[in-house]
């Protein structure tokens, strides 16, 4: 009998040992892995949190909440060399901002005008930025808007530069079909103050006050831009056999990784 109940207790321990050895071998196997795994949550949790505690104290609320102010559908690739994306994308002003740096009127004037254009091209709201080409002129604002809305580059002469082009002046061509617009600021929508105000700026004979006023002149004239339907602060036409200029950089390579956006 005691032999028996020996047997089974060296049986059960046997088993318990069994068990703890495949717990730790999955243990060791997995740890990695949940390392990883949590290492990347983290991650996400702490840019999540870092975008909550940033909270965007460079969009003014009145470009949050205006009724005109533009919302970008776009479509892209998923990676170099691929398919195109499952889903679409969403680029507001915010986005926009980030990338130039901050907000001024002329990037609240391009974002506009190419919404106006954008929406003529591809009238079911969902923008293709693998088939676009642009010409701009070379204003900092402007240029940057045109670069990131579109996917066209100046170094592989898909964003080219006409400096006469004025502000609020852009052609946009749908490559895949030919279809080209122009579009260009109303004149009428443009106030005289706020350029006489970047000239006194300029000529260097200015005090600190006129900076603040500029900055102040300029988003006046934003807001009232994203609160008044484009139609009205901007003029679009589409351009017949378009001949599309020189690119003003050097040959410098044709962009591929989209060549591969409608491969099975």
């Amino acid at each position: 009998m005691k032999r028996m109940e020996t047997s089974q207790k060296s049986g059960l321990l046997m088993m318990s040992w069994q068990k703890s050895a495949s717990f730790c071998l999955a243990l060791f196997l997995f740890w990695p892995n949940f390392v990883e795994y949590t290492h990347a949550e983290d991650k996400a949790n702490g840019a999540a949190m870092a975008e909550a505690q940033e909270n965007a104290w460079y969009v003014p609320e009145w470009v949050t909440s205006a009724p005109y102010a533009p919302v970008f559908q776009v479509r892209d690739t998923l990676h170099k060399y691929g398919r195109y994306a499952p889903k679409t994308k969403l680029i507001t002003i915010k986005d926009l901002i980030k990338f130039h740096g901050h907000l001024c009127g002329g990037l609240v004037e391009a974002t506009c005008a190419l919404s106006l254009a954008l929406n003529k091209l591809f009238e079911d709201g969902i923008i293709d930025r693998t088939d676009l080409r642009i010409v701009s002129n070379n204003s900092a604002c402007g240029a940057d808007v045109a670069s990131y809305l579109t996917g066209a580059r100046v170094r592989f002469a898909s964003h080219n530069i006409d400096n006469k082009l004025k502000g609020g002046g852009f052609i946009v061509q749908r490559i895949s079909t030919g279809q080209t617009i122009r579009v260009r600021r109303n004149p009428k929508v443009y106030p005289t103050e706020v350029k006489a105000q970047m000239r006194k700026i300029q000529s260097a004979k200015f005090a600190p006050k006129d900076i603040d006023l500029f900055g102040k002149l300029q988003w006046g004239y934003a807001r009232r831009l994203i609160n008044t339907p484009v139609e009205k602060s901007f003029f679009i036409e589409s351009l017949a056999d378009h001949q599309w200029p020189e690119p003003v950089c050097r040959d410098l390579g044709r962009r591929t990784d989209n060549d591969y956006r409608n491969n099975p």
